[in-house]
């Protein structure tokens, strides 16, 4: 054997493995396969959907000023919230504004499981859920523009079964919307609670600015960021533009100015595959 016969494997030469490292917003539905630029730090899980995104979360901001003029501080898209309400109800002894707001999370537990039992059906038929759910968002929306012909006002002045089916019908929604996020590959980014998207904003922005000087003064040694910055931030824009418009729009049309997010889901279900 020759000298030349036997060469020491140097670390260079192993083969290198390429990290898929996927942020916590892309934590939803594993069994959708990977897609997008292999050279990015965050992998995308699912195929995004630019204009239903911008939608969804208009919606959701818009739903969000709906009920918190319509019912009395209310944020539909970010119920969990309610449980700092009810805790401070049953502990500190706060008083809540009426006493529909023990069903709103009950109400969208239930909503999530017929959510979840139709994504099931339709899956085991071999059909997305994707329209199916938007289907039951405009239901909801349906029956709480309804309302409006019975107490036009903007505020209901008591508790009345005209609030509590105002009430649940928009959190229903809200729960269908979260439901679509999980099982359509409509989007990989949250669409109600913009918490997320926010914190999501900071680091890629950071990211991007901070790989640009890195790049100016070294080679191109580190990963370039991923490239959801501008998708988070037409989410982030959406739902504030829909807040502001919701808002504008309430006070005035009170529960009639349901009809523009409802329009909205109509555009959606068509646009979504059956």
């Amino acid at each position: 054997m020759g000298r030349s016969s036997v060469v020491p494997t140097r670390r260079a030469d192993s083969p290198k493995k390429e990290l898929d490292l996927v942020s916590y917003v892309n934590s939803v539905a594993p069994e959708l396969t990977l897609e997008g630029n292999t050279r990015s730090l965050i992998r995308e899980r699912r195929a995004d959907d630019r204009g239903a995104v911008v939608l969804l979360c208009a919606t959701a901001g818009y739903i969000d000023a709906v009920g918190l003029i319509t019912l009395v501080g209310l944020f539909p898209a970010h119920v969990t919230g309610e449980l700092v309400g009810l805790t401070a109800a049953f502990t500190a002894g706060h008083h809540l504004s009426h006493p529909g707001r023990f069903a709103v999370l009950p109400t969208f537990v239930v909503a999530l499981v017929v959510a979840a039992a139709v994504s099931h059906a339709r899956k085991r038929r071999g059909d997305s859920p994707g329209r199916a759910l938007v289907g039951l968002m405009t239901v909801a929306l349906t029956v709480c523009a309804a309302t409006a012909f019975f107490d036009p006002s903007p505020a209901p002045s008591a508790f009345t079964w005209v609030y509590a089916v105002r009430e649940g019908s928009v959190v229903a929604a809200m729960a269908f919307q979260n439901a679509l996020a999980r099982v359509s590959p409509v989007s990989s980014c949250p669409t109600t609670v913009m918490t997320g998207n926010l914190t999501h904003f900071v680091f890629e922005l950071v990211e991007t600015i901070a790989w640009r000087f890195r790049r100016r003064q070294t080679d191109d040694t580190y990963a370039r960021p991923s490239s959801r910055l501008a998708l988070i931030s037409s989410a982030l824009g959406a739902f504030t533009v829909g807040a502001v418009v919701g808002g504008c729009l309430t006070g005035v049309l009170g529960a009639f100015s349901i009809v523009l997010p409802l329009l909205g889901t109509l555009a959606l279900a068509r646009r979504l595959a059956p």
